[in-house]
């Protein structure tokens, strides 16, 4: 009997309408009430009288992208980690606990070695002299949130992983809420204000995440997983896995973000750019890229718990990308408006430039994302350290040389196109991979 093979049309609806978009609504909804509100923290900082503000503030972006080798090890692999687990309600309890054990572990001893060795990192980086002590307190502030921050994100996991969107909801509005109250008390200009300047930033964040982290525990109860319960116990096999799986996480974000300090932001810092790299990262990160890296947590999620979704939904998965890069494209007219007017930032026509420039790469960035959050859910950490060792390796290893040799001369257009590249690059490695780990599981050879 023939069979009538479905168009091309009714295949990528019919992968659209499988999506999750209560679960996608919820993951787009917890990043965009933190970026609009990160976005009004930047307008405070824009008010500051100098440009110390923007300046020492940018200096965070080295050290998130220091602990993202950790966060990456350590939490992406949940995804699959936890999720494998989650019809068994014992092991998933041990399981979680022994994840919170990692987790703390881990950022104290991190959390540790940035404290005691923030001024030398930060004269590396090239900060400029007279903002060098300021930086060093707000450094060592942020550490201790971000450590506070890193137990948050694995509740986080853990209530995505077993579709608790309620939860997530009351975190994101509690989180916002706090971090208004917060940052009027300590960086605003408001008469209640205490203005205590950028380490006001760091407070907040300190202060916000206790709060975040009382009700997780008590929300975690509520949703019958237990932390440390009687029965609980280190499991060396969980742990082993762990290793496995996020060891080649963390070594492939080593390698990634090594190159990414040293030709990027160190690079940045020296051209004296860092306050305009960092409001331009802050407009596409927070703001463009937000619906694509919701779409990558949804994809960690489904492609761990529901390993079948690769097939059914994968194509919608590509399909709901390029509608966000459409919406990317028709909003172009109001970037202008935006950074000026609700960034508050000054320097309008060297962000947007940059973010033209950066446009084409996120577009092949938005679709490799896909591809990397389907490896990551899958626990195929191995495919993500073979494309960085061959881009960082490779590319920004010849750019150094160049640089180096004084044929590279960089200036921040410069040094914008060079990681775009580097990300166009990786892209492709990750377009040949991806097509191969699905013919692998198609047909199992």
């Amino acid at each position: 009997m023939h069979i009538l093979k479905k168009s091309w049309w009714t295949e990528t609806t019919e992968s659209l309408a499988r999506i999750d978009y209560r679960l996608f609504g919820t993951l787009l909804l917890f990043g965009l009430l933190p970026t609009a509100y990160i976005t009004v923290r930047i307008n405070f900082l824009g008010n500051i009288p100098d440009s110390w503000g923007y300046n020492i503030a940018s200096q965070l972006t080295w050290l998130n992208v220091s602990y993202e080798v950790v966060f990456e090890a350590l939490m992406l692999p949940m995804f699959y980690l936890i999720g494998k687990h989650i019809g068994d309600s014992k092991h998933f309890n041990n399981t979680v606990s022994n994840a919170l054990v990692l987790t703390i572990a881990l950022y104290l001893i991190l959390s540790a070695i940035t404290i005691f060795a923030a001024r030398p990192m930060i004269v590396f980086m090239l900060q400029e002299a007279h903002t060098v002590d300021a930086t060093v307190s707000y450094i060592r502030l942020e550490t201790v949130a971000i450590m506070l921050s890193a137990i948050v994100r694995l509740f986080t996991i853990i209530f995505i992983v077993i579709k608790r969107e309620r939860i997530l909801l009351i975190l994101l509005f509690v989180q916002l809420a706090a971090s208004v109250l917060f940052d009027s008390l300590f960086i605003s200009q408001l008469p209640i204000s205490l203005e205590i300047g950028v380490n006001g930033i760091a407070f907040t964040n300190i202060l916000v995440n206790i709060i975040l982290i009382g009700i997780s525990v008590v929300a975690l109860r509520k949703a019958s997983v237990r932390l440390f319960d009687r029965g609980f116990t280190i499991d060396f096999t969980w742990l082993k896995s762990w290793l496995r799986v996020g060891g080649l996480s963390g070594l492939e974000n080593f390698v990634r973000n090594a190159a990414f300090i040293l030709m990027v932001l160190r690079l940045v810092n020296a051209v004296q750019q860092q306050g305009n790299f960092w409001v331009t990262n802050n407009f596409i990160w927070g703001w463009l890229l937000l619906p694509v890296l919701a779409l990558g947590e949804l994809i960690r999620r489904e492609t761990a718990a529901e390993p079948e979704s690769i097939r059914l939904q994968a194509r919608g998965w590509f399909a709901l990308t390029t509608i966000i890069i459409l919406i990317w494209i028709i909003s172009i007219p109001f970037w202008d408006w935006f950074i000026s007017r609700i960034m508050n930032v000054a320097a309008v026509d060297v962000i947007v430039r940059l973010s033209l420039i950066s446009l084409g790469f996120y577009v092949v960035f938005a679709y490799n994302n896909v591809m990397d959050s389907v490896f990551y859910g899958a626990g195929r950490t191995d495919l993500m350290l073979y494309q960085s060792l061959i881009v960082n390796i490779v590319f920004y290893g010849s750019a150094f040389i160049l640089y180096r040799r004084g044929v590279f001369t960089p200036d921040l257009t410069a040094i914008a196109i060079m990681f775009g590249l580097g990300i166009f690059l990786d892209s492709v490695i990750t377009y040949f991979m991806y097509r191969r780990f699905v013919q692998v599981r198609n047909t199992g050879s």
